[in-house]
């Protein structure tokens, strides 16, 4: 294998160990795998997300908006018929994207201040495959415009073991949508 490249099972690897708390859900939405940050984030086994759907962690109030949008990813049109994953994440309308991502206020057992980014991946001929669910830390939703969203990606906290800190990130959005 050349230097720089990375191999199919070189995926698994980095899904595995990434940073951030990845999940990966079929198109009706259940979850077929998931990674050990997004268990110690969600605070649910990789069982328990396993049996679930993206629509088991997603807020109440956004459950008709997730139908919604998710069935309006997954619908093949003209313009939303570019390859692999794309646009920006949204609560609302899908202004100004190829609405392939969205975002959604998550429930999750004690962290109300959990969201997640859904992502529409799609394969080589431009036909949905599954989703990728990132857990986000929505800072802010307007109330006037629940399109607008505010989040940062979330990390665990670890500990430096040399200077007793907390290591992630600081307190400004890492994203911002709307």
């Amino acid at each position: 294998q050349q230097s720089g490249t990375v191999s199919p099972n070189d995926y698994k690897f980095i899904f595995n160990n990434s940073s951030v708390g990845m999940a990966i859900a079929s198109l009706g939405g259940a979850f077929v795998d998931c990674n050990s940050i997004f268990c110690q984030l969600s605070e649910y086994t990789k069982e328990e997300v396993c049996s679930m759907t993206i629509f088991n962690i997603t807020s109440r109030q956004d459950l008709q908006h997730a139908f919604d949008l998710i069935s309006q990813m997954i619908t093949p049109t003209l313009e939303n018929s570019n390859n692999g994953v794309g646009g920006s994440g949204s609560l609302g309308s899908n202004k100004g994207d190829d609405g392939s991502s969205i975002v959604l206020r998550g429930a999750m057992k004690k962290r109300s201040d959990l969201g997640l980014s859904i992502s529409l991946i799609k394969g080589d001929q431009g036909i949905a495959k599954c989703f990728c669910v990132t857990l986000v830390r929505i800072l802010s939703i307007e109330s006037t415009r629940p399109d607008t969203v505010q989040i940062e990606m979330e990390l665990p906290q670890v500990w430096s073991t040399k200077q007793q800190k907390k290591v992630g990130f600081g307190g400004s959005p890492a994203y911002t949508s709307g």
